[in-house]
């Protein structure tokens, strides 16, 4: 979807539609509550943090670029296992990750075609209208980060040695992501009254001077295979621990700045919208099979239990008036009103048992008038579930709040203008 009051870093084609000489600053940041639960256990915990911080440029008439981060993965877990064994005595193992990837872009965008034609009907006073245009846009995606992988197993009594194993991956390389955009406006009458006209029949001129408001949106994005650079630590260590600290024992095995690749799958993603007058309805569909994903370092390959992965979507956005100019218009009917659903297919393969996660959102974007501009308050939240607690599995129930703000120039404050007088 493309709004020129918001940067949509999904689909980078749309970046050439930002408002001309009206530059878009947002920044988003979310909170995330979650319930986990198993058939005998549960336990509660949160998040918080920046979701995305964008920045979007109109260059030209056809052209747009847009920057900023976001984050693109997020690690954070700790397990225990607790065994009791009647020979060697009581154990846990303990599996532990924290850290994540982030994300820094920038692409860019222009429009390949416009075009407006005008043309004349069965009536001499009538025109139809055919509107349409196409995009392309790129997307330079900076991946950079570290994210931490520890297990280990720690025995109750001091007869044996406890072991942990210490796996940290740093990644630092670019992933390139492109889109498409094409808009068409249906083709719809309008009538060339004249003053008389006017004056004979005051309804005339509502009745006959608005064009078509029905148009179809149509979006493709996808991203290539990636082979990212990435170095890793890995340390193998006995050691003896007490209520107070650890004691190291004695070193199995050590690697520092070990060179390898993070090779990513081929991704693909597909949407459309229709938009009649008020009303905006879309749904989108996004695929990426995991099972092509692999760590190899120092010559072995590592491939992990992943799947298919696949989400689609439908959504509605309503906004009553349209006309910020207009004062009979307040904040509440100028806001925009969305409503969403999501299926998807998660990568997640437990025990030979695919997970799948489920979400409805609600969100609004309400105009900061005293501004005069098109700055935005947005709100948003989803609930959700992923999972199943068949099978001895785990089930995430989750709430998420976003709030964000987007920035945008005064009406009479244009950017990138060249003045012939100062």
């Amino acid at each position: 979807m493309v709004n020129n009051n918001q940067v949509n870093f999904g689909n980078p084609a749309s970046y050439c539609f930002i408002q001309r000489l009206k530059p878009v600053f947002s920044v988003g940041f979310k909170a995330k509550f979650l319930s986990l639960a198993t058939t005998t256990e549960s336990q509660n915990t949160n998040a918080v943090g920046l979701s995305d911080f964008t920045v979007g440029l109109p260059i030209g008439k056809k052209g747009g670029a847009a920057f900023g981060l976001t984050p693109y993965s997020t690690v954070g877990y700790t397990m225990i296992d607790n065994v009791v064994d009647d020979q060697i005595g009581d154990y846990t193992y303990t599996y532990t990750g924290n850290g994540g990837i982030n994300k820094a872009f920038i692409g860019a965008s222009r429009k390949i075609f416009e075009r407006q034609q005008m043309m004349d009907s069965i009536n001499k006073d009538s025109l139809v209208q055919h509107a349409s245009a196409l995009s392309v846009g790129i997307n330079a995606n900076y991946l950079f980060g570290t994210y931490n992988n520890i297990r280990s197993v720690d025995f109750t009594g001091l007869a044996l040695l406890d072991t942990k194993v210490e796996n940290t991956i740093q990644v630092s390389d670019f992933l390139f992501d492109g889109g498409l955009y094409y808009h068409y406006k249906f083709k719809g009458k309008q009538r060339l009254l004249n003053k008389s006209e006017i004056k004979k029949d005051p309804k005339a001129k509502k009745k006959y001077s608005e064009k078509s408001k029905v148009s179809l949106d149509f979006g493709l994005t996808g991203s290539l295979g990636s082979a990212l650079n990435a170095r890793r630590d890995n340390f193998v260590y006995t050691f003896r621990s007490t209520s107070l600290a650890e004691f190291i024992e004695d070193t199995i095995s050590f690697t520092e700045g070990e060179k390898g690749t993070l090779n990513l799958p081929v991704s693909l993603g597909v949407g459309a919208a229709l938009i009649f007058n008020k009303v905006r309805v879309g749904a989108q569909f996004k695929m990426q099979d995991w099972s092509t994903y692999s760590e190899e370092f120092n010559g072995s390959v590592v491939n992990d239990v992943l799947g298919l992965n696949y989400e689609g979507a439908v959504g509605l956005e309503y906004q009553k008036a349209t006309d910020g100019k207009n004062q009979a218009n307040n904040a509440f009917s100028l806001g925009v009103y969305r409503v969403g659903f999501r299926y998807s297919q998660t990568p997640l393969q437990i025990n030979n048992n695919v997970l799948t996660e489920i979400g409805m959102s609600f969100g609004a974007s309400l105009p900061m008038r005293f501004s005069g501009s098109g700055s935005m308050l947005n709100f948003g939240v989803e609930v959700g579930e992923r999972g199943t607690t068949d099978f001895n599995l785990i089930q995430e129930r989750f709430l998420t709040l976003r709030v964000g703000l987007t920035i945008m120039p005064g009406r009479f404050d244009n950017w990138f203008y060249k003045r012939k007088y100062n």
